[in-house]
């Protein structure tokens, strides 16, 4: 997935044994180990016979797709209604025309030269939807998913979040009394973490050496942190871009804040809705918050840490 992975599993049994019927901790982690990898090659851009790479060059046309895969698209498509487009897990064309046709870790990035503010400056429409008609169809009894008007799904958005989501999920009906999945900051928790709850802690964008910019106490949500500072690389024309784009015109957005974490009820949840709530603005994106039930935390670019 681009990143690394940190699964946690409390099993309740010891390591040098357990009951019959009571999964060790070394056997749920080899086994969300084989999941997460399962997941990648169906879901990954980068992978040429992924579900969303033959998704993407279809032409329109309708492919055959897992139901996992199923899921993940309806969910991102329900997410883009959601929050009003804000969200739109349907620019990936726009990202391959930006340069980021590859695995991130590949790259022109030249870190030495901050991302430009290329596009114009966001102005939240709460009111009216950015896209009204969803380039996605789906077909849940055949198994068939296809995209129109040119649109290349990116389930870079919200892909991570759900899979956290479905393997904690998995690994708790496996046995599991405690996990944690944490795919590249977007990470989900169920049961208990042997303490009062389980301790996260948010890292500086800026410098990860530094004190946490948060230390929060979470059971049963996910947590998603999303920053323009981190992916950036050089489009083909020389230009900075990051990989928050508007909607509206398929450009890096200009958004004034170092980095936006939110919990929600879900992994995926609070993953799109960085996204979301980054583009809309303090005002709009405080309602997407309250619509979805989560709180968010902003890192502006001054340092200053303050709830959204």
């Amino acid at each position: 997935m681009g990143t690394d992975c940190h699964v946690v599993v409390r099993s309740g049994v010891a390591r040098s044994g357990s009951p019959i019927g009571a999964p060790a901790a070394d056997d749920l982690l080899d086994c969300a180990e084989a999941r997460i990898g399962e997941l990648e090659s169906l879901w990954s851009r980068f992978v040429p016979t992924s579900d969303t790479s033959r998704l993407n060059q279809a032409g329109g046309e309708p492919v055959e797709v897992a139901p996992e895969t199923t899921e993940l698209l309806g969910r991102a498509d329900a997410a883009r209604t959601a929050t009003l487009g804000w969200f739109d897990p349907f620019l990936g064309r726009a990202l391959v025309e930006l340069g980021y046709d590859r695995s991130f870790e590949d790259l022109d990035l030249r870190r030495d030269t901050p991302p430009e503010n290329s596009a114009a400056p966001i102005r939240p429409a709460i009111g009216e939807p950015l896209r009204t008609r969803s380039p996605l169809r789906l077909d849940p009894g055949r198994g068939t998913a296809a995209l129109t008007d040119g649109a290349a799904f990116d389930p870079g958005g919200i892909g991570k979040g759900h899979a956290a989501d479905v393997v904690s999920a998995e690994l708790v009906d496996a046995g599991a009394v405690g996990v944690l999945v944490n795919l590249g900051g977007d990470l989900r928790v169920r049961g208990t973490s042997g303490r009062d709850s389980w301790r996260i802690d948010v890292r500086n964008p800026f410098d990860e050496s530094l004190d946490p910019v948060l230390e929060l106490g979470l059971d049963d949500v996910g947590l998603a942190t999303s920053s323009p500072l981190k992916r950036r690389w050089r489009s083909p024309d020389g230009r900075a871009a990051h990989h928050l784009l508007d909607p509206r015109s398929g450009a890096p957005a200009a958004i004034e804040l170092a980095a936006i974490t939110v919990v929600a009820p879900s992994a995926a949840t609070a993953e799109l809705l960085t996204t979301a709530v980054a583009l809309a603005g303090p005002v709009h994106g405080g309602a997407l918050l309250s619509r979805h039930d989560a709180r968010a935390w902003v890192v502006r670019l001054d340092g200053v840490v303050a709830p959204v």
